[in-house]
């Protein structure tokens, strides 16, 4: 009798940790038509409404963080919602069990993991910044292999367990090749919700440029409450601009651009090196561990981009920095040139082959 492949994803919360998940499925159903896969998440999560409209099968925990958190969440947690989530997540697993947990992080991937190992299921973990969260630190000396989005993550990680693997990109971004426009059309991408900072920043720094006789054009993803303010601003600086709440169509607004300031996710970082988009990095400040930090610093040590911190980037630094890159063709081209040399542009093939070990596969579909 054939059996089925079954693989169980687990963790998210954010889209740093959603859309490496949903990469990483796809690229897995891409190389093994016959594979099932499941997710696991949280009820609070970006993955409670983004996996389903996706058409996604997901179990949705109630259970919440422990990161920050006061005494009596953390025992609330530990004592109750973390056991009883355990419990929810072996009795969904009862019909079909998975042949293999991955951990993308997040609080919600603790269950998913401490369940597979309850129930025997080998765990591997999949962490995607340059510095590893605290759950799959916390995590990593329980798992079978951890695949590494950046390799500076390494030296935090147990060695003989860690593989550099990269973070899987969409091929319909993968697919994108930099070239230049004629007006140059800056792009800003705040993350999955926007980015209070950028919003109010890039439009008067916009204006300076204007103000100076620059042409350009300006795509700006403000987050869903950021649409109205930050449209009203880039239109009382006459400056051409699309707001988007939010992205649906992410290929097209890298091809459409010449260069991107953003703030430097993981999945961000690694979009923009594999689509050669020169780019300027404002870290969140307060990102767990610093993470965004250090994951831009992994692609300007190849000249690809530069770090405009947050507590330095006034409006004027912003406007300056952009003049410097937008303007010069040289410059940009020769960016594009080392963020595509930066890029793992075979993740994909290297995650499939760490989790194709634990997975049930056919000789003919490995």
């Amino acid at each position: 009798m054939t059996i089925r492949p079954v693989l169980s994803i687990a963790g998210g919360g954010t889209g740093g940790h959603v859309m490496p998940a949903l990469a990483l499925a796809d690229a897995a159903r891409q190389a093994w038509p016959e594979l099932k896969v499941q997710f696991i998440g949280a009820e609070r999560g970006l993955e409670a409404t983004l996996l389903p409209e996706q058409g996604e099968e997901i179990l949705l925990l109630s259970i919440h963080s422990i990161q920050g958190a006061g005494l009596a969440q953390k025992l609330r947690v530990l004592l109750w919602e973390l056991p009883r989530a355990v419990w929810q997540v072996r009795s969904h697993w009862k019909s079909e069990p998975p042949h293999l947990v991955v951990g993308v992080g997040g609080y919600a991937s603790t269950t998913g993991v401490l369940a597979a190992l309850v129930s025997r299921i080998p765990v591997v973990l999949y962490e995607q910044n340059a510095v590893p969260g605290m759950v799959n630190r916390k995590l990593s000396r329980f798992c079978r292999k951890i695949m590494l989005g950046f390799a500076e993550a390494a030296h935090l990680l147990p060695a003989e367990k860690s593989i550099m693997t990269g973070n899987v990109v969409r091929e319909n971004i993968a697919t994108i090749n930099w070239q230049p426009h004629i007006p140059p059309r800056l792009l800003v991408l705040g993350g999955s919700q926007g980015a209070a900072f950028l919003n109010s920043n890039l439009p008067a720094a916009c204006q300076l440029l204007k103000v100076k006789g620059l042409e350009f054009e300006v795509t700006h993803i403000a987050g869903k409450d950021g649409v109205e303010s930050v449209s009203s601003a880039y239109r009382e600086a006459s400056i051409n601009a699309d707001v988007l709440g939010f992205c649906n169509e992410m290929p097209e607004f890298y091809a459409s651009g010449d260069m991107m300031i953003a703030r430097s996710g993981a999945m961000t970082v690694g979009e923009a090196a594999i689509c050669g988009m020169p780019a300027i990095f404002v870290p969140l400040p307060h990102a767990a561990d610093n993470h965004q930090y250090y994951n831009a610093r992994a692609m300007t040590k190849n000249d690809a981009a530069i770090i405009v911190e947050q507590k330095t980037g006034s409006v004027a630094r912003l406007a300056d920095e952009i003049e410097k890159m937008l303007f010069d063709s040289h410059r940009l081209s020769e960016m594009s040139r080392s963020a595509r040399e930066w890029a793992t542009v075979d993740a994909k093939a290297r995650q499939l082959k760490v989790i194709s070990t634990y997975l049930p596969l056919s000789e003919a579909s490995v």
